[in-house]
């Protein structure tokens, strides 16, 4: 969200103006001098907070990792939850919480800058391969490696089952924030990418978990 309150740092609002006008032109074709005018401010006043654009990125970046490491869905052990819930419960309960807690407008920006910025920064593309896909497949794989020794779901390849889970939130990042992002707002996301996330939980812990005899 846009912080533009009395205790709104100036180096917040810099970064602020940078989200907003690097989602809708992308990186390279914003200037120091944009970003100052979108804060009001001069543009050697920018120099006082950060030393250029490349910084002001690294520090939204930064920012959206802390974000993401923060909406860690449960402070709970995993297989207290997993026994409390059951599995698939577990996996729709962990989804909302996520979704929910890095729902609001500046994230959603920062969504769009990474989207657009995956075809030509190479420090983004190295960011998305290394926290948005191995990192989630890691998490994904230990987690049904853990279904697994419950009982939960078959004995399988969980590397291969997390990459099936996992790729298809993928697919869902750039359809809402590639192909559809005009069709819906930040206020709709939470819903929109539930409506589509559930039944996909359900169509893959249906193939793998254990029939009761």
């Amino acid at each position: 969200m846009k912080n533009t309150g009395p205790a709104a740092s100036t180096k917040e609002l810099i970064m602020d103006a940078a989200i907003d006008l690097f989602s809708k032109w992308g990186y390279d074709k914003v200037s120091i001098r944009e970003i100052a005018r979108e804060v009001g401010i001069r543009e050697s006043s920018i120099y006082n907070h950060y030393k250029g654009k490349e910084e002001i990125m690294d520090t939204i970046t930064d920012y959206f990792i802390a974000e993401l490491a923060r909406a860690a869905p449960f402070d709970v052990p995993m297989e207290d939850l997993l026994k409390q819930y059951g599995a698939e419960e577990f996996m729709k309960m962990g989804a909302r919480s996520y979704l929910q807690l890095i729902n609001t407008p500046r994230i959603a920006k920062i969504w769009r800058i990474i989207a657009i910025e995956l075809f030509r920064n190479e420090k983004v593309r190295r960011f998305f391969k290394a926290s948005m896909v191995e990192t989630p497949v890691a998490s994904w794989q230990q987690t049904f490696d853990i279904m697994m020794k419950l009982g939960y779901i078959k004995e399988c390849d969980t590397r291969l089952l997390a990459q099936e889970f996992f790729y298809h939130c993928i697919y869902l990042f750039f359809d809402y924030f590639i192909i559809r992002f005009d069709e819906t707002t930040y206020d709709t996301f939470t819903d929109s990418m539930l409506k589509d996330l559930e039944p996909h939980i359900r169509f893959v812990f249906e193939s793998v978990r254990v029939k009761e005899a």
